[in-house]
């Protein structure tokens, strides 16, 4: 069996896969050694698009929620809802990944010349950035969710089925 190089793919594993994968990895361990202690590994699961997921654009390399396909109003329902469940996850997971490194920077080993108050604060602003990225998650969950409203309210003549007019019917002139 030939050695596979770092430009193929194993079998089974897309490019980005491996990438994020191996990134994921990476992060544990750089956390852990910058803390001087052990956290468990972080795993990324990265789906290819083998089977399920919704419609025929599930899995496609450039879309995370499949190929959007807008033909009909419960597709857009769907996409929106969709993007709002990913991002809440999202922003859980962020909220989640600034508490504790927040929590593992402010233990970690000072500086010489530094108080564990300005060991604190340091920890605090490298965390907030993590923070500001889980709000940005959950600004992008309610515009997912307003995006469906909008799309309600601007499209609500065409949504709604409009009752059948009746043939107008020829006027006889009123007669005495």
């Amino acid at each position: 069996m030939a050695a596979r190089n770092g430009n193929v793919p194993p079998q089974g594993q897309s490019n980005n896969a491996r990438k994020f994968a191996a990134a994921g990895a990476a992060a544990g361990g750089f956390v852990g050694a910058a803390t001087g202690s052990f956290i468990p590994p972080i795993n990324v699961k990265v789906s290819t698009g083998g089977g399920g997921g919704r419609g025929a654009g599930a899995g496609s390399p450039h879309f995370m929620l499949g190929e959007p396909n807008f033909a009909n109003t419960d597709d857009v329902r769907n996409y929106c809802n969709a993007v709002r469940a990913l991002m809440l996850q999202c922003a859980i997971e962020l909220a989640m990944g600034a508490k504790i490194l927040e929590a593992r920077l402010s233990q970690a080993q000072t500086l010489p010349d530094d108080s564990p108050m300005q060991a604190k604060l340091r920890a605090m602003r490298v965390a907030r950035k993590l923070k500001r990225a889980a709000d940005g998650a959950t600004a992008a969950a309610k515009n997912a969710v307003a995006a469906y409203g909008a799309f309600q309210r601007e499209y609500a003549d065409l949504m709604r089925p409009r009752p059948q007019q009746r043939p107008a019917q020829p006027q006889t002139p009123f007669k005495f």
